[in-house]
């Protein structure tokens, strides 16, 4: 008789739930489980939503009939709008799916195809979108041309947005845990002025004439409170993530550009509660 691995119970559901969204995919649950296992810790299932992603991901990975079609019509025939705010040429798109196609599936110097790396902590989808943007930024980068409306009208975000977005996603619990605790490096002053500044919404003419000082100095007391969490919140996230060195680094600006918005979040639920 087959035993039953806690795996086994925890992966199977989802399972299920790929193999509905991909009936004409043909793949071995226990390929499943033990690809998903490896990706997950113990006791830490993956989002029941993201079964279809990692049930698509895993064929791919595994290189079963009818997968990589399965994966161009999902994902890849919507490339040009991932790069609509680029304005590329339709060759330049073109280009653009084949260097994913090469990365995602092939790999290149050497490195596993990348779709191996794909773990189900955010959306496919969005995992896809930021490779695309930065696929197009080498290749504009390497010399192809990527315009095609001169204008600069093209809607949609920016590749920064794109790829920030998609890592609030994925490390969404881990930043909002270092963004808490990075908090701890404030002193009391600097807590009270930040929370003046960024809850009461409080002006630095006013702060500063209430502490009898220049403007320009609470300006400087706010910058370095603000650099001490950042900094802070970096270190505890990089100590905390497997995430490459490219995410990392982009990670840092997702930081700097959420501190404020974090800041007068956190210190406001301090305020609630005291």
């Amino acid at each position: 008789m087959e035993r039953t691995t806690p795996e086994d119970a925890t992966l199977h559901p989802l399972f299920e739930a790929g193999q509905r969204a991909f009936p004409g995919l043909v793949l071995a649950p226990e390929a499943f489980v033990r690809h998903v296992a490896a990706r997950f810790p113990a006791g830490e299932p993956p989002p029941r939503e993201r079964a279809p992603d990692l049930y698509l991901a895993c064929a791919c990975a595994l290189g079963i009939p009818g997968a990589l079609d399965a994966f161009d019509r999902a994902h890849l025939r919507v490339v040009a709008a991932y790069l609509a705010r680029m304005r590329p040429s339709a060759a330049f798109v073109d280009d653009v799916r084949q260097s994913l196609r090469e990365k995602l599936f092939v790999g290149r110097g050497g490195n596993r195809p990348k779709i191996v790396e794909y773990d189900g902590r955010g959306a496919l989808a969005s995992w896809v979108r930021v490779i695309a943007v930065r696929a197009a930024i080498d290749l504009r980068r390497a010399g192809h041309d990527a315009a095609e409306d001169p204008s600069g009208c093209a809607e949609g975000p920016s590749p920064i947005d794109v790829e920030a977005g998609y890592l609030k996603e994925r490390y969404r619990e881990a930043f909002n845990a270092a963004l808490r605790g990075a908090t701890l490096v404030l002193s009391s002053d600097q807590r009270e002025l930040l929370r003046r500044h960024f809850v009461d919404g409080v002006t630095l003419d006013r702060i500063a004439a209430d502490a009898g000082v220049h403007r320009a100095t609470i300006a400087r007391r706010i910058a370095a409170a603000r650099e001490a969490v950042a900094a802070e919140a970096w270190r505890l996230l990089s100590a905390a993530l497997g995430a490459s060195d490219s995410e990392l680094e982009s990670l840092a600006g997702v930081v700097r550009s959420q501190i404020d918005v974090s800041l007068a979040g956190l210190l406001g639920l301090e305020q609630g509660r005291s």
